[in-house]
């Protein structure tokens, strides 16, 4: 039961939040693209420009450890409440309701004839 239990929740927290996955994985595939292009570059060098290169390629790989770290603790925080709505999914179901309990449902063909409808009658 508590393998099933650990199953939902990873799940659960996957759905919740792909979207910080994907971007931490692309984070961290360009801080390892970083580092290996700016050491080909670094090598090539030669002169005042070797500490420039340097200063831009630590400058990079902070700002994407940064990038990472806040990803992580976004997926942290989906993780402290797994099974907590988004207010997206609140919008989304009073949205469903507000139109499931209308009598008659009408599509735009509907609502289009209605008009015509209306603006022949007035004249």
């Amino acid at each position: 039961m508590f393998k099933t239990l650990k199953y939902l929740f990873i799940v659960n927290l996957y759905k919740k939040a792909k979207k910080s996955f994907v971007m931490l994985f692309m984070y961290l595939f360009s801080l390892v693209l970083t580092s290996y292009i700016s050491n080909d570059i670094i090598n090539v060098a030669t002169g005042v420009s070797v500490y420039i290169f340097i200063l831009v390629k630590w400058i990079i790989i902070f700002s994407l450890l940064l990038l990472i770290s806040l990803t992580l603790m976004k997926i942290l925080n989906t993780a402290k409440n797994p099974f907590e709505k988004k207010s997206n999914d609140v919008e989304d179901d009073s949205r469903k309701n507000r139109i499931l309990n209308k009598e008659q449902l009408t599509t735009k063909r509907d609502l289009i004839l209605e008009k015509y409808r209306d603006t022949k009658g007035a004249k």
